[in-house]
């Protein structure tokens, strides 16, 4: 009885089914791709809509909202200085609303953050970062820690962060934004109404220990707050937007060092060109051209931030938005209530 030839696999077949293999990858790979992207905004809204409802229940509990920085003064040409109180941010306070009292407990908001608060230890409570102030896909970058400004303590960066105006930090008790500073900020102030009053959006912490960009527990510009840079007429408010600032704007994601950047009270010599993460950056300077504190939202979203809404509900903001539509969104004044365009 003959038997049977037994056949080899050919190259020619190895290399079919191997090709086979190739574009099944590269079919799955951009779905898997965009089923991951999905699940981290998902994931980074989930946390934001828990921080509004923190927000809600602060204002609720003691009748007034979490203000950008607890404490601060106004210099005699009008600015605020966060630095000038205790610097500790609105996230700080809706801590006990976040199921994080005994992390809020070891914090005294009557004292600098920066004092120690044992002799034996120099970090604190903002040397952490509470898993819902973190985006996933945001890796924080290492703790900013500075000489001077933190007195050597460590304070670790977060995912989110507050609009304190349409123009600028240091004018935010001239023309606020939702959690801006000032005496007595109420939800009965949102002229606008809540539903079209932008309260929080993303950002990205810088990787660089010199970068306070994402530093949570400080209310300091890019740290826990933003400001768009809208300039507005020069008169009282309400806000009105000022044209000549068109184009000039710190709309989500921008990455452009020729538009805008965001200003830190410390920035290397380079700062001009992109630097950390490839975010922008400029040195404050109390009489020189950045002389002013502003920032921009950031994600690792493609196309734009999740943002939060002064009623609790989160949307995403995408980097096109309209400016003007943006400042008004922001500014508590204006009259003027207004909706992203539907995505």
């Amino acid at each position: 009885m003959a038997r049977g030839v037994r056949r080899g696999v050919t190259l020619v077949e190895i290399l079919v089914v191997v090709a086979i293999i190739g574009l099944l990858i590269g079919l799955l790979l951009p779905a898997v791709q965009a089923a991951r992207e999905s699940s981290r905004r998902l994931a980074c809204a989930a946390n934001l809509k828990q921080i509004g409802l923190a927000v809600l229940a602060h204002h609720e509990a003691r009748r007034l909202l979490p203000t950008a920085v607890v404490s601060g003064s106004v210099s005699e040409r009008g600015d605020v200085d966060p630095r000038s109180g205790t610097s500790h941010s609105w996230l700080v306070q809706v801590l006990p609303y976040l199921e994080e009292q005994s992390r809020y407990d070891r914090f005294d908001l009557t004292r600098s953050i920066f004092e120690p608060r044992s002799p034996d230890s120099a970090a604190g409570p903002e040397a952490e970062r509470p898993a819902v102030l973190a985006c996933p896909g945001d890796p924080g970058g290492v703790p900013f820690r500075h000489e001077t400004f933190t007195a050597g303590r460590p304070c670790a960066k977060g995912s989110y962060a507050a609009w304190a105006s349409p123009y600028h930090v240091e004018f935010q008790h001239r023309h606020p934004g939702a959690l801006g500073w000032r005496p007595r900020p109420r939800l009965a102030s949102l002229r606008d109404g809540t539903q079209s009053t932008l309260v929080a959006s993303e950002v990205l912490g810088g990787s660089a220990d010199w970068d306070a960009r994402g530093a949570w527990a400080l209310g300091w510009n890019a740290a826990s707050v933003l400001a768009f840079d809208m300039h507005p007429y020069p008169d009282a408010p309400p806000f009105r937007h000022f044209p000549l600032s068109l184009g000039h704007t710190q709309r989500p994601n921008l990455r452009d060092p020729s538009v805008n950047v965001d200003v830190l009270y410390a920035c290397p010599a380079e700062g001009t060109a992109a630097t950390s993460r490839g975010m922008p950056c400029g040195e404050w300077q109390e009489d020189d051209v950045w002389r002013y504190l502003s920032s921009a939202p950031r994600s690792t979203h493609p196309t734009g931030v999740q943002s939060l809404w002064a009623d609790g509900h989160v949307e995403f903001l995408g980097d096109t938005i309209d400016e003007v539509t943006l400042a008004y969104l922001i500014a508590i004044d204006d009259g003027r209530p207004v909706k992203p365009p539907a995505r």
